[in-house]
């Protein structure tokens, strides 16, 4: 006869029944479990060996707790994901606890020292995740948190927008070319697949030309991009910013005066697309 305990789901459902081990439980038979409600002291009764008659009472004292506490957020905005799926399991599959994270994407719960352990994460139109961590060698004498904060990435299309190739421009150009405009009805295809995606537009310009002069240029790419997604029907509110960088932010060593290739020059000549919101 052993003590056992139930793991309940977001609905107050048993989802699994799970063994408390040793030492609650022995090879004799073990029942009469109580707890205290500071969750730390209890009794059980055992006739386990050792005892000074058949059925004895002992008292149990355990070691204060490990909290693991983290976030669920997006990988790609960073937001947190509310409602999302996380299951807290032992390393050989068996599930401890199942829970709902709240809207700050927000989960915690207690776990025991010197195991290993599995968090899988999972929620619709995202994939699912799984981390391995273990609580060993934290110190015993006091209650301690473990954090862990874990990304989930979008599946399809979503995922294509944070990948999608970046825009180039012509030297000294703004004007969107055609291989541009190719990858901007892409992002207006998918903006209209998700209406509550955000963007943010930033252009840049090679290290050619005088700073200031070439802040002006990325503005005026930053503007043209701007104004071909709207001109396809994408609502201007969903696009909160668009700005030129100039060539503060290069994506290579060709800076002013270091000699490169055309095409190396052709990578900073660019406008990329950040999500801020996926609602």
């Amino acid at each position: 006869m052993d003590v056992f305990a139930t793991v309940k789901d977001e609905n107050g459902e048993v989802v699994n029944i799970i063994n408390l081990g040793k030492p609650i439980n022995s090879k004799k038979d073990d029942f009469g479990y109580y707890l205290f409600d500071n969750g730390f002291k209890g009794f059980i009764s055992s006739n386990r060996k050792g005892g000074v008659g058949g059925d004895d009472i002992y008292a149990f004292t355990r070691i204060p707790p490990l909290t693991l506490k983290g976030q669920i957020f997006d990988a790609v905005n960073n937001e947190p994901v509310e409602g999302a799926k996380v299951i807290l399991a032992r390393e050989n599959g068996e599930e401890i606890a199942y829970f709902i994270t709240k809207k700050d994407g927000s989960y915690q719960h207690l776990i025991d020292r010197d195991k290993n352990f599995v968090l899988k994460g999972s929620k619709e139109k995202y994939q699912d995740v799984s981390v391995n961590f273990n609580s060993f060698g934290l110190e015993k004498e006091k209650e301690l948190v473990v954090n862990l904060n874990i990304p989930l990435a979008p599946i399809e299309d979503v995922v294509i927008l944070a990948d999608l190739e970046t825009i180039y421009f012509d030297l000294d150009k703004s004007n969107i070319r055609p291989d541009a405009a190719l990858e901007l009805d892409k992002v207006v295809a998918l903006m209209n697949k998700y209406p509550g995606m955000v963007i943010r537009l930033e252009s840049h310009t090679d290290s050619r030309a005088d700073d200031q002069y070439n802040i002006r240029l990325s503005n005026r790419r930053a503007k043209s991009t701007y104004n071909y997604i709207i001109s396809k029907g994408i609502e201007a509110d969903r696009i909160t910013k668009y700005e030129g960088f100039g060539e503060t932010q290069l994506v290579n060593k060709c800076s002013n005066g270091v000699k490169c290739s055309e095409e190396e020059h052709q990578l900073n000549r660019r406008t990329e697309f950040i999500i801020v919101k996926m609602k």
